[in-house]
């Protein structure tokens, strides 16, 4: 890739493991909110708390990997090892032991992750 193509690629990144993270936050803590609005109007469903845990799993690793290519770019430590901190404390969450609070506090990981990849991934582009 030539430099500039290689600066949208990143920053696309970037953008996307962004996406991803707040997907994983959506698909834990939104479908309670969306459930909980639709229901004050008369429209209930069930969520399968399985098919939400496989969701919020699926988009923490998700965000990892993305993140993981981020770093393969800019080569910045701190992004890549938070977002496996908190892509490894949600599954773990989620399937050996539940705590709302820890599992958020991973999310929250995820998040701020996803963010210092999109920073560092600015930096990078703009030469810094």
């Amino acid at each position: 890739m030539t430099g500039e193509n290689e600066s949208k690629f990143t920053r696309k990144l970037a953008v996307y493991s962004g996406i991803t993270a707040l997907l994983a936050f959506i698909a834990c803590n939104g479908l309670i909110v969306v459930t909980a609005a639709l229901a004050m109007f008369g429209f209930t469903f069930n969520v399968n708390p399985h098919v939400q845990a496989i969701l919020i799993s699926v988009f923490a690793i998700l965000t990892s990997v993305l993140v993981y290519k981020g770093f393969l770019q800019h080569r910045k430590t701190g992004p890549l090892l938070l977002a496996a901190a908190g892509a490894l404390v949600i599954v773990l969450t989620l399937y050996i032991s539940y705590s709302k609070l820890i599992e958020s506090a991973g999310l929250f990981a995820l998040v701020v992750a996803a963010g210092w990849n999109w920073q560092s991934a600015r930096q990078k582009s703009s030469g810094n």
